[in-house]
């Protein structure tokens, strides 16, 4: 069996000096966390840490670190976050300002909705809006982990199991390697295995919906079709949506639609783009010229999973954060940015606190209401946009109209 050795104390020393600018004292400065999952959430609460003094040790059961999937919005309460971190004008310099919002009536193309855009959200809530390539925030995020710490983030681990006791916590994985550290926390997504081991949750269970992807080069969509910028189209059980990414040379295709039934794993499997035709046949003109835009091997699709909310997210020295806590339907644009704004107050509140159990019941009281809301708010935003009775539109709440924007992580009271 072999014993993973923390970062040493040259590590620990570098990342407080790099801190100790802004950040003049800590109360728990070099306690050790060790993360499980280099997704979007875990490499946040990294980064969050390292900023706040803390060691942090990543482990990630991908061979290599990167990023599947394609479009999302970070909004301006994810915005103060990785602003505070220190890439959020990396972001925005490779990224789109949030473009206004048509909604349009699935079959006729009628505009039902105009929503503002990116500029106005900078001006209310002091943080931009962006339209990014998920590989890009994951990209970003790494690097900035990686120039705290060389070391910290170990690819090929397979979590297995863990141990906890008044002196510490232990993770063990599937190639031998055993690890210590004062905290752990589960960032390994909706199917996590830290979940599993230690708290009493109903099982994932399919959604009901299945989600099409596609990024597009601009060169292919017809030029009539990238303006507006972004646009959701909306019928019965299926929404339509497509936004443009990186600065205007990739179009985004989302297409969420109910079906009965999902039986495959994965969260990328191919999908034949005459299935989409079909599937979204009723739709205007727009809808399919952009379906047929998709290059031939380039849609992909995977049902979306569920779990109820938990009423807990912590045990002793560890806890849950992103989807692993709270797995979050897509219909709000909130999912990347709900695990953002936990890696944010996670550090903050290692921070503050003075023991490892101290600082994740900070966590949990600081977060689980919030984003416990936020999951089930998605879900009631899934009904007003897939409603059957668009001659009464009613498009429900959006982020904004929600209050979801006026939150800031990065200094909210804990």
């Amino acid at each position: 069996m072999v014993r993973h050795v923390p970062p040493g104390k040259a590590a620990a020393r570098r990342t407080r000096r790099a801190t100790a600018s802004s950040q003049p004292s800590f109360r728990m400065t070099g306690c050790h966390v060790i993360i499980i999952g280099a997704g979007i959430g875990g490499l946040a609460a990294a980064l969050s840490l390292h900023r706040h003094g803390m060691r942090v040790s990543v482990y990630e059961q991908a061979p290599e670190l990167r990023e599947f999937g394609a479009g999302l919005m970070v909004t301006p309460n994810a915005m103060h976050a990785l602003d505070f971190l220190g890439v959020g004008d990396v972001i925005a310099a490779r990224s789109n300002v949030s473009a206004g919002l048509l909604i349009k009536h699935y079959r006729t193309g009628e505009v039902l909705e105009h929503r503002s855009h990116g500029d106005a959200y900078r001006l209310k809530y002091g943080a931009g809006n962006f339209q990014v390539h998920r590989a890009d925030l994951h990209n970003a995020l790494s690097a900035a982990v990686l120039a705290n710490d060389a070391g910290c983030i170990h690819l090929a681990h397979a979590f297995t199991d863990l141990s906890q006791d008044d002196s510490g916590v232990v993770a063990r994985f599937a190639n031998g390697v055993v690890a210590s550290a004062d905290a752990l926390i589960g960032c390994d997504g909706g199917r996590s295995a830290v979940r599993e081991k230690v708290l009493d949750s109903a099982p994932v269970a399919y959604s009901g919906q299945v989600s099409f992807r596609a990024l597009v080069p601009a060169a292919r969509v017809p030029q009539e079709l990238q303006t507006p910028s972004r646009c959701l189209s909306i019928g019965p059980g299926r929404m339509f949506l497509h936004y443009l990414l990186r600065k205007d040379s990739v179009m985004n295709i989302v297409a969420n639609a109910r079906q009965p039934r999902w039986e495959a794993e994965g969260w990328a499997i191919r999908a034949e783009v005459s299935e989409l035709l079909e599937l979204y046949g009723d739709f205007h003109p727009q809808v399919l010229r952009m379906i047929e835009s998709i290059e031939p091997d380039g849609l992909f699709k995977w049902g979306l999973r569920d779990r109820e909310p938990l009423s807990q997210w912590t045990i002793g020295r560890v806890s849950t954060l992103g989807d692993a806590a709270h797995p979050m339907p897509p219909f709000l644009g909130q999912g990347a940015v709900m695990a953002i704004e936990d890696g944010m107050v996670l550090g903050r509140c290692f921070a503050k606190a003075s023991t490892a159990e101290e600082a994740l019941a900070l966590y949990e009281r600081a977060r689980r209401q919030r984003a416990n809301a936020v999951q089930l708010e998605s879900r009631e935003q899934a009904n007003a946009l897939q409603g059957s009775h668009l001659e009464h539109f009613n498009p429900g709440r959006n982020a904004e109209e929600r209050g979801l924007f006026d939150y800031n992580p990065a200094t909210m009271p804990i």
